[in-house]
């Protein structure tokens, strides 16, 4: 059944697509050919009376709309962003020696990332092991490169372990 439907549809298909030629007629040879009449000029046609109409300046383009800067697309997830997510959750849980193992796991993985010695030192600063802290603070600082919003979180900290010691 389904192939006779098939073999109907190519069927139909191929003599859709199929260009038959006219059918040229030969003239007889007996009747003279038409004679041909000369087709007239055309007629002229006056020229249309325009109304004078006021100059209108030429419209200004409008400025191109500005168009937003694309969505940034999240990082995809790698162990180490993973892990820090573990240590914000386990630092806002209260759980900070959980907090400070997983930070360290992270390290051991992405030793430069400024980001997790940050995280270890709010938490050795939350442990009152200021000394710690201060010089895993300042490790971060080192590494943070340009992004000031975390170099501005970095000082901060500094300055509230300096206060601490004093």
């Amino acid at each position: 059944m389904l192939q006779r439907a098939l073999l109907m549809f190519t069927l139909t298909l191929v003599t859709a697509c199929t260009v038959t030629p006219p059918l040229v007629r030969e003239p007889s040879r007996s009747s003279p050919p038409p004679a041909q009449q000369p087709v007239p000029p055309p007629a002229q046609k006056p020229a249309p009376v325009v109304e004078s109409q006021p100059v209108l300046p030429p419209e200004q383009p409008s400025a191109p709309e500005p168009v937003p800067p694309p969505e940034a697309k999240p990082a995809p997830a790698t162990p180490a962003s993973t892990l820090l997510a573990s240590v914000q959750s386990a630092i806002a849980a209260g759980q900070l020696d959980r907090a400070a193992a997983l930070c360290e796991r992270a390290l051991r993985i992405s030793p430069r990332d400024a980001q997790l010695w940050y995280q270890l030192a709010l938490i050795r600063y939350r442990q009152h092991r200021n000394d710690d802290a201060a010089g895993h603070a300042r490790r971060a600082l080192s590494l943070a490169g340009k992004n000031l919003e975390l170099i501005s979180q970095i000082n901060a900290l500094l300055q509230q372990i300096s206060a601490a010691d004093n």
